[in-house]
Order: C-alpha cells, then structure tokens, then sequence
C-alpha cells in the first residue's frame, strides 16, 4: 500500500498537473487547433510549469535555501517554490499565451493562480494544506465547462478523474503527509477559484 501511496503521490505532483491539464485540453480540442499551434502550447506549458519550477527547485535544494523533498513538506519552504509558481503561470498566461485561443485553458490557469495565490497567504499564517489536492480539484470546473460546452457525456469520464483525486488524497493521508482538515481545504482552495471564474 506504501508503494502505490508513493507511486500515486509523485504521477500527479503537482508540478505535472498544469502540463497535463494543458496536454488533456488540446487533445480534446485538437479539430479546433492546428497542430503546429498544440505542440507549441503543450511545449510551452511543459517547459515554464513543469520543466523550470524543477530546475528552480533543484538550484534552491544544491544552495540549501531548500531543504525538504520534492514533495516541499516543510510549510515555512513552501513559500518560495508557491510564489514563483504563481509568476510563472501568470507569465504563461498574459505574455506566452496572450495571442493565443485557448481561452477556457487561460481561464483555468487564472483560476489556478488565484488558488496558489490562497495557498501561499495560508503557508504566510504557517497552515500547510494539500495542494495535491487543490491542483487536482482545479481541473473538475474545466472539465465540467469543456463537457458541457461540447455536449459530451461525462459520465465515464468524471469518475475516473474523480478516483483520481480520491486515490491521491487517500495516499497524502496515508503517507501522514496532511490531515484530513488540511485534505479537505486544499481541496476547496482548488475547486472554487476555478469553479466562480467558468459559472460565476
């Protein structure tokens, strides 16, 4: 049970989610996209929210202003790797992307930002809640919003993204990684930024 824990922990860190979302996106729109323009994206999702926080993350831990794991679980440490994760998606989202039609994707990642926003004024009062959970709950208002604006049926769909969520918050808990409190409020800090932005 450890080894899967650990597996589900690491497959949907949160430093991969916004390069999945982004690659999860453009395959479900990809007759609205040339494929230039989705290799591109993706590319670029990949490289300033996935590729450079990890680089980021490995010159703080060789200079030892960090010294936790990947998993950051030390809340004062949280604050820098949080606060430069919020430029970079803002950069993605008003200078790379600004010309681009990916609009429902800007949406979320403005969404998304806002979370991270809420997380790092959380970790300032030194509460350390599951941003596994918030990065995974993020994704439900746009996928709601693509399945409805499409007229695709979510039923197969929404359980396994839900099973998902399940499986990493089951593990965070598991692994005494957080509390149920600090699941159950990542995961709201996650979902309703996101949520107001698409239906509100």
């Amino acid at each position: 049970m450890k080894y899967i824990a650990q597996i589900a922990t690491h497959l949907f860190h949160p430093v991969f989610i916004p390069a999945m979302v982004t690659g999860c996106y453009y395959l479900f729109n990809a007759s609205f996209f040339l494929p230039l323009e989705v290799s591109v994206a993706t590319g670029q999702a990949f490289l300033m929210t996935c590729l450079l926080p990890m680089c980021i993350y490995l010159f703080l831990k060789s200079t030892g202003l960090l010294r936790s794991s990947i998993m950051v679980d030390n809340v004062k440490e949280r604050a820098v790797p949080i606060f430069l994760n919020i430029i970079i998606i803002n950069i993605l989202v008003f200078r790379v992307w600004e010309n681009t039609s990916n609009n429902a994707l800007k949406v979320f990642f403005i969404g998304y930002a806002i979370s991270y926003s809420i997380m790092f004024f959380s970790v300032l009062l030194k509460k350390k809640y599951s941003i596994h959970t918030a990065s995974l709950c993020s994704i439900i208002p746009l996928f709601v919003d693509q399945t409805s604006t499409y007229l695709v049926s979510s039923v197969k769909l929404l359980p396994i993204l839900l099973l998902i969520i399940g499986l990493v918050a089951s593990s965070r808990l598991y692994l005494r990684a957080h509390t149920n409190i600090e699941i159950i409020m990542g995961a709201i800090i996650g979902f309703t930024p996101p949520f107001i932005l698409f239906f509100l």
